[in-house]
C-alpha cells in the first residue's frame, strides 16, 4: 500500500487495477495529478493525456515492483 505522504504531484505510478478503454499493457504507467476531493480511497491520474479517476489501491509506486521497464 502506498502511504500517502509519498504522493506528490507529477510522481509516476505503476497502474496494477482493471483494464480500461484505451489502456495498454505495454504502457501501464499513470501519472499522479491529485487527491480526489473529500475522498482519500480515490486519486487523481493522468494517462495517456487524459484525466481519470482511480483507487489508491488501483496504482502502485515504480520502485515497490519488479519490473524492468
Amino acid at each position: 500500500m502506498i502511504n500517502k505522504k509519498e504522493l506528490l504531484d507529477g510522481l509516476e505510478l505503476l497502474y496494477t487495477g482493471k483494464a480500461f478503454a484505451g489502456f495498454r499493457e505495454e504502457n501501464p504507467f499513470v501519472t499522479f495529478l491529485r487527491f480526489d476531493k473529500g475522498n482519500w480511497s480515490k486519486i487523481w491520474v493522468k494517462y495517456g493525456g487524459r484525466a481519470m479517476v482511480t483507487r489508491l489501491k488501483d496504482v502502485a509506486l515504480k520502485s515497490e515492483t519488479n519490473l524492468a521497464l
